[in-house]
């Protein structure tokens, strides 16, 4: 019983730590790569800024604006940590765009509202390996988390090993002064 629950231990572990190596090489550096989040309203003549933190050099970035209607017309500009321009366009439809940054630091992404109502949009800045083929976010973080539960079932199982073990060797202490 208790070298078949080392097992399960044991090979638990392994396929936890397996499935969170691989999972954490498509996506780069998982713990330290950002991607921010917009869903909201942004009021008439004003302006909602999205920021990304610690971009590295040649390392695509990626911008995707979804409006709630075709009606609503936004601009959307990307600057550079020095304030520079690298992306102004105006949309009122689904707009999906990658950049290749020149300089590491922190980016900026100023979505303003051109209409004279207030509109409501969703916007994703982030990693471009965050998106896949049909420009929506790739979602790694169910086969991480799968690697995670894994792993915590492994660790789970091993404590019950030490205990079961504990217990058997105080057994067997036990019956040995007694017999003594």
């Amino acid at each position: 019983m208790r070298r078949i629950v080392l097992a399960i231990a044991l090979i638990s572990i392994l396929i936890g730590v397996t499935i969170i190596s691989i999972s954490s090489l498509k996506v780069p550096d998982p713990l330290h790569s950002t991607s921010t989040v917009f869903k909201g309203k942004i009021a008439k003549d004003g302006n909602s800024i999205i920021f990304l933190k610690d971009v590295q050099k040649g390392k695509n970035i990626s911008i995707s604006l979804t409006p709630q209607s075709s009606l609503d017309l936004t601009n959307i500009r990307i600057l550079n940590p020095k304030g520079s321009l690298l992306f102004n366009v105006n949309s009122s439809q689904q707009l999906f765009a990658t950049i290749n940054p020149t300089i590491s630091g922190n980016y900026t992404a100023v979505l303003t509202n051109l209409k004279n109502t207030d509109i409501y949009t969703e916007c994703i800045f982030g990693s471009a390996i965050l998106f896949d083929s049909n420009k929506s976010p790739k979602v790694e973080i169910e086969t991480i988390l799968i690697g995670v539960i894994v792993l915590l079932i492994g660790i789970g199982a091993l404590i019950l090993w030490i205990v079961l073990e504990f217990f058997e060797r105080l057994r067997l202490r036990t019956r040995y002064r007694q017999a003594t």
